[in-house]
């Protein structure tokens, strides 16, 4: 099957309930109307999604060689395109964790 290119955050965000960050690092994501598809990117929307998510966890770089199951929490809302983190029991903790997996 082949990729669908996004090209606009609005339009890939559209297009499935839920963008997280392990959906940015391996290029795949639920389509509402074709299931798990893989995705590409133009180079302008890989930048402005790694520096969405940057800009959220306050760090310079992302260290995204690999996919945690963490990841899913954070992701890019739908209502105003900006990042934010889903917490689960232990915000602060949470959130250090992810930041020191991504450095």
């Amino acid at each position: 099957m082949n990729k669908l290119k996004y090209t606009t955050l609005k339009g890939l965000i559209s297009k499935t309930n839920q963008f997280n960050l392990n959906n940015f690092i391996n290029m795949r994501i639920y389509h509402k109307d074709k299931g798990h598809i893989d995705i590409s990117l133009s180079e302008d929307l890989k930048k402005e999604i790694e520096d969405l998510f940057k800009d959220f966890l306050g760090l310079n770089n992302l260290n995204l060689a690999f996919s945690y199951g963490i990841f899913d929490r954070l992701i890019i809302e739908k209502r105003n395109l900006k990042s934010q983190y889903i917490a689960g029991q232990d915000y602060p903790g949470e959130f250090r964790y992810i930041k020191k997996l991504l450095k």
